[in-house]
């Protein structure tokens, strides 16, 4: 198996663990505030990526980079952001709105990577916020509209973040990068915790559901998604996780009910179709 192909592999099977995590998190939500299993997240994510330092024997350096710092801003206002859209909306919605991150990661490759961008990519753009406005329901309802604006913003929290790691694992190991990233969503999030006065620890249906999202999202699907990124280009890697809405519905289908409309599948159906044209140029003049 060459690099490249290997790459394709682990960022693969990144989407597929990854897509448990909308699923999770809307769990949580029956017990735990957005802000609450957002703290708890990030801290058993920093937890589990301790140990797998500890256990790889990984040396852990004081990186100075202001980019390392940035980087763990922005994901922490991910993570926060996600949860709250997950308050407002299903898990499929916010898996579809979630692969708008596609036009903000190829936007951002454009501007903090120098990459080319092709004209002809402005038509599915176009087609992906199509799909967005057909899966989100413009309806007026403002539960919708403010959950709509945090899956936005949450999408490009993590396209940014994303962009942010590709510059960084150049000099850092991908194990010490999440160490940081999740560090420092654990203490701001923290402060926000305790500042609003729940911060504490109480064994419950919301907690397994985030220690299985932290699992999933936090360490293992992240770990994955940077060790291909070494391998892949950025877009790539990026076309790969257009099958998460997939693997999402699949695993809504059997603990949530899902308004399957026909304006939600033709959303659903444009956004997909969107991604995959978006790959299409770049997959014709790269080089492998």
């Amino acid at each position: 198996m060459n690099s490249r192909r290997y790459g394709l592999l682990l960022n693969g099977l990144s989407v597929a663990v990854m897509a448990l995590t909308p699923v999770m998190n809307k769990w949580s939500m029956i017990t735990l505030s957005p802000l609450a299993a957002s703290f708890y997240n990030a801290l058993i994510s920093l937890v589990l990526t301790l140990v797998t330092i500890a256990m790889t024997k990984t040396k852990i350096v004081w990186i100075k980079q202001p980019v390392v710092w940035i980087l763990g801003l922005t994901n922490c206002l991910g993570i926060f952001l996600q949860y709250l859209s997950l308050f407002f909306l299903d898990p499929v919605s916010v898996g579809l709105i979630g692969r708008f991150y596609i036009v903000f990661a190829i936007l951002l490759s454009v501007f903090m990577l120098h990459e080319k961008f092709d004209r002809r990519e402005l038509v599915p753009i176009l087609l992906c916020i199509a799909g967005t406005a057909l899966v989100s329901d413009f309806s007026g309802n403002v539960n919708s509209i403010i959950g709509l604006a945090c899956a936005l913003g949450y999408t490009f929290s993590f396209a940014l973040t994303n962009t942010l790691a590709k510059k960084a694992l150049t000099h850092v190991d991908e194990k010490v990068l999440l160490l940081y990233n999740q560090g420092t969503a654990v203490v701001i999030l923290g402060l926000g915790l305790a500042g609003s006065g729940k911060l504490y620890f109480s064994p419950n249906m919301g907690m397994g559901a985030v220690a299985i999202s932290a699992f999933c999202s936090g360490f293992l699907g992240l770990l994955l998604f940077y060790r291909g990124l070494k391998f892949i280009s950025f877009r790539d890697a990026n076309l790969i996780r257009a099958l998460n809405p997939v693997f999402v519905l699949l695993y809504s289908l059997p603990f949530f009910t899902i308004q399957i409309t026909p304006a939600f599948l033709l959303g659903g159906v444009l956004i997909v179709l969107s991604i995959v044209w978006m790959s299409l140029p770049v997959k014709k003049t790269e080089i492998d």
